[in-house]
């Protein structure tokens, strides 16, 4: 569905390093054969034979294929911080995260974050502005974070969540935010590095 109105989406400098590090010619391995060996759902498995720069030979190197992903650092105009907490399985236990999601194949980053902010928060930004782009495990998966500071953000409407998903909508203060990270209580790595990336923003 078209979206209304006018969303600005800015990079309103340039990223604070090089988007690719290590890029040096004589580390790079060769790949000499590639195989998928597992898929479900938009998980894959790929097991590669490489040749190291003095040649050894690595027979089975696995890469985990997972959808690029955005993270959403949403604030509103009297500064307070939108976040996020469920349950996740795989750690049997509750986190604090900021909202976000999967970018689908040919999807904007951008827009991926406004959906998913929309649909797990009920609020929306008119002002997205990229902070970030990392890759949350590069010694196993080939994905990117990206990270996006959403200003001037308002409530739109109810929660329009999966049908599994369940989460409860947290709303605090700059100094309440600071306060919780120093006493570790994000403890979601992908989502701690996009909160001190997007407050280092909004601190110049």
């Amino acid at each position: 569905m078209p979206r209304r109105g006018v969303i600005k989406i800015l990079a309103e400098e340039p990223l604070p390093y090089p988007k690719v590090l290590g890029t040096c010619n004589p580390m790079h391995w060769k790949t000499l054969e590639s195989q998928q060996v597992f898929k479900t759902g938009l998980v894959s498995i790929d097991k590669q034979k490489c040749e190291m720069p003095d040649g050894r030979i690595m027979p089975g190197y696995y890469i985990l294929r997972f959808p690029h992903w955005v993270n959403v650092v949403p604030i509103t105009d009297d500064g307070k911080i939108i976040l996020i907490k469920q349950y996740r399985h795989a750690t049997g236990q509750i986190h604090w995260e900021v909202p976000g999601g999967a970018v689908h194949p040919g999807e904007d980053p951008a827009l991926a974050g406004l959906r998913e902010l929309e649909e797990e928060t009920g609020y929306t930004s008119p002002n997205l502005i990229k902070v970030a782009e990392n890759y949350p495990n590069p010694a196993l998966q080939d994905n990117t974070v990206y990270t996006y500071l959403a200003k001037s953000c308002v409530h739109k409407g109810p929660q329009n969540l999966d049908p599994f998903e369940e989460i409860e909508v947290v709303v605090m203060s700059l100094t309440e935010l600071k306060e919780s990270l120093e006493k570790g209580m994000f403890n979601h790595n992908v989502m701690v590095a996009s909160l001190y990336q997007s407050l280092r923003h909004l601190e110049k």
